[in-house]
């Protein structure tokens, strides 16, 4: 019994311990935007939460798999794909440290991940039980408003998604240019996919993606260079 509660704390201890990734990568989150690292550390010290360690390839779920846990992104990089027909896979986001993902689902009534999402690259996740993270939210009033913020965000990021179901595969390359020279604020873009991700990501096939960059270059609209592309006049 002694050794039980000596080893207990010694456990309880180091898991109160938060590492400076860990730390870094709350700080990049948008939950904790205003909030800083002592209220951070705080906060964190008075719920519990574990840090999960990915390797290129892992899954961190699956489709339909039950939503019960915040995620947060602390290192590294995954996707998010949906499965298609014929085991075509369509990319539906990439995610960086201090992104949050299917933050909607974790209080919906059908609480299932609508997504696979793979590790690119070495990851780490800080992973929230959904009853830790609702006592989290209720103790800074703060925390409830930037998790607002960010489902307002990600509602208004797949509205935009549903608009380019509707245009045609050229406009829709026009579309993410256009969003990529304002996020890169740069007339030259550099491309974190391939092109085979790229279509996937527009659901399209990969042909088509590429004929229609050639045609844009061929109008002088843009410069393609690998994946680099200068944008002219679009």
């Amino acid at each position: 019994m002694i050794f039980f509660f000596v080893f207990h704390s010694i456990c309880t201890i180091f898991a109160s311990i938060m590492d400076i990734d860990t730390l870094e990568g709350l700080r990049k989150c948008p939950l904790f935007e205003g909030f800083s690292d002592n209220e951070i550390i705080d906060l964190m010290h008075a719920i519990r939460y574990r840090v999960t360690r990915l390797f290129k390839g892992d899954f961190l779920f699956v489709a339909g798999e039950d939503c019960i846990h915040a995620n947060i992104l602390i290192d590294g990089e995954v996707v998010a794909y949906l499965e298609g027909a014929s085991d075509r896979y369509i990319r539906m986001s990439t995610f960086h440290a201090g992104n949050m993902f299917a933050p909607a689902f974790l209080f919906a009534q059908e609480r299932r991940y609508p997504v696979t999402v793979q590790a690119t690259a070495n990851t780490k996740v800080l992973r929230i039980h959904s009853a830790d993270f609702e006592r989290l939210l209720e103790l800074d009033s703060r925390l409830t408003k930037n998790f607002a913020v960010i489902l307002s965000n990600l509602i208004a990021g797949l509205t935009k998604k549903v608009e380019m179901l509707l245009l045609s595969v050229r406009e829709k390359i026009v579309f993410f240019l256009k969003e990529e020279q304002r996020r890169q604020q740069s007339n030259t873009i550099q491309l974190s996919m391939s092109r085979q991700e790229l279509a996937d990501h527009f659901s399209i096939q990969k042909y088509s993606l590429q004929r229609a960059l050639n045609e844009l270059q061929e109008s002088g609209a843009i410069r393609v260079d690998g994946k680099t592309i200068e944008i002219l006049k679009l």
